[in-house]
Formats: C-alpha cells, sequence, structure tokens
C-alpha cells in the first residue's frame, strides 16, 4: 500500500509530507504511527480517528464566538449611567455561593 503525502484530509492543517519510518522487522510505519502489520492477510491497514477534524471544526466555530457579548454590556452599561440598574442581592449571594461550589468541587 503506498500513501501520497501529498493527499490532506478535509480540513487537515497538515503541511509537512507524509515519511515513512522503518520498524524492526522491515515493517512501515507512517508519521502518525497508526500503520499496522495485517499478518493473517500480509497487508497494511491505516486506521485514522476523525477527532482531529472534529477538533478542527470547533476551533474554526469557536473563533466566530465572540468573546464580549457586546449588545449586554451596551444594555447593562446604559442601565448603570442612567441610574435604572437595581441588582438584586439575593441573586448576587446565589450566584457567589454557585461559584464557589463550583471552584470547590473542580478541585
Amino acid at each position: 500500500m503506498k500513501i501520497d503525502p501529498r493527499v490532506q484530509l478535509p480540513g487537515s492543517t497538515q503541511t509537512d509530507s507524509v515519511k515513512n519510518s522503518q520498524r524492526p522487522g522491515g515493517q512501515s510505519q507512517g508519521a502518525s504511527g497508526a500503520s499496522a502489520t495485517n499478518a493473517a492477510a500480509g497487508e497494511d491497514t491505516v486506521n485514522i480517528s476523525s477527532t482531529h477534524g472534529d477538533l478542527q471544526t470547533l476551533k474554526a466555530g469557536l473563533a466566530n464566538v465572540p468573546e464580549v457579548r457586546v449588545g449586554l454590556v451596551n444594555a447593562l452599561q446604559l442601565q448603570v449611567n442612567s441610574g435604572r440598574y437595581a441588582p438584586s442581592s439575593e441573586k448576587i449571594a446565589d450566584a457567589i455561593i454557585t461559584e464557589q461550589a463550583s471552584r470547590a468541587a473542580r478541585a
């Protein structure tokens, strides 16, 4: 089986050529180490995980999410500047307790 080093998977950012290295016993191994020898058929097989592609898709989606929700920040800023912002002490206390509980659970 031959692997064309110029072929890339969709969404792959791989720029290096695929290189084969020799294992003891004459078995070839791809750069990712995913190749194995099938003793019964005498052929090489390759298993490629879809995790890399999934990760690239998630990273691309995350790049489109704004770090600051401008609409909410502007609305809150208008309330504060006009004197109409009246936070609930109970909601603030609940949020503090919830945050501390989640931090304690992670530790």
